[in-house]
């Protein structure tokens, strides 16, 4: 690992690839997501305007250390917290502390600096939080193909933001200020590099707004196809959080699988992502007639996404108030 002074100074190294072995059988976005029924996502979106700004330009003790993964998990918790509608405003502290949690380094002993791997990182953060105690938790993550831009560009813009692992082009370390573009280009396998986005822009290559070392640029979808793929010894995953699902849910979808991927959630990664409950209309009164029970149903099915359990729940509901002939 190594330090590039710049205008900025800042740390280079402190990715390590994870085992690929492992990940043959990780939970994968285009299971749950069907681009041909989804709504066709805007042209153009940017979430870093709804955290703290302070936070998002924080470096969050990348200039001098290898913790660029739990600086990229803390910078998406600002996104998620503020989309959720409780921003928070996460520190270089909170962020040292968790590269303590999910990779072991030891302040006392500079020799523990050294990097860690995103999917470990991913997993401190849903079974622990970022403190150790369940501060601002994930309920699991999901990888996508850094191939497939339209994927990327629905994920982030559903979920709120991409959790990027690659090894950096010469070009890209020497990045020195904001509104930076990465494009295609050699990597160096040294410059291990933990990246994370929360916008997309689809005009001429395609690219996602990306945060590093706390400045904010683009990242070109054919440079992510390049960089960000297993063969390049890179990734991409959804983090999915609970503080976004509210976000979520208004933008999705008959498209997106939200059950399928509850379930496999419960049942394989020992999360539990809730499923957004709807909260009912008012049940109509009076007689049961053809006109009265089409009505009650069409307010209990005004939203977007339902599990079937919820959908038999709430028309139920709806017509409990109906007085029905014997």
């Amino acid at each position: 690992m190594r330090i590039q002074q710049h205008t900025v100074q800042h740390h280079v190294g402190g990715r390590k690839r994870p085992d690929f072995a492992a990940l043959a059988g990780h939970h994968r976005m285009a299971k749950y997501m069907t681009l041909s029924t989804l709504p066709t996502p805007p042209a153009s979106f940017n979430y870093w305007p709804l955290a703290n700004q302070a936070a998002v330009s924080d470096i969050l003790g990348n200039n001098t250390l290898g913790d660029c993964t739990a600086a990229g998990a803390c910078h998406l918790a600002d996104i998620y917290t503020a989309g959720g509608g409780a921003p928070a405003a996460l520190t270089s502290a909170q962020a040292i502390a968790f590269y303590s949690l999910s990779t072991g380094y030891n302040p006392a002993d500079p020799s523990t600096d050294q990097g860690g791997d995103e999917v470990t990182v991913l997993t401190t953060w849903q079974q622990k939080g970022l403190d150790g105690n369940g501060l601002h938790p994930i309920k699991g993550f999901v990888l996508v193909d850094g191939a497939n831009a339209p994927l990327l560009f629905a994920s982030c813009w559903l979920f709120g933001g991409l959790y990027f692992g690659l090894e950096l082009t010469t070009a890209q370390a020497n990045t020195s200020g904001g509104g930076f573009l990465w494009t295609p280009g050699t990597a160096n396998p040294a410059d291990g590099h933990c990246v994370v986005g929360a916008g997309g822009d689809s005009s001429g290559k395609g690219q996602i707004q990306i945060n590093t070392w706390g400045l904010l640029g683009g990242f070109e979808m054919d440079a992510i196809a390049e960089l960000c793929v297993e063969s390049a010894g890179g990734t991409v995953f959804v983090p999915i959080s609970a503080e976004w699902v509210n976000a979520a849910k208004s933008a999705a979808p008959s498209g997106f699988d939200w059950e399928q991927l509850a379930s496999d959630f419960d049942l394989d990664l020992g999360g539990a992502v809730p499923v957004p409950s709807p909260v009912p209309p008012p049940a109509p009164s009076g007689p049961a007639t053809q006109a009265s029970v089409n009505a009650a149903l069409a307010g209990a099915f005004q939203y977007d996404m339902l599990t079937k359990s919820q959908a038999v729940t709430q028309a139920q509901a709806s017509v409990a108030g109906l007085t029905w002939p014997a």
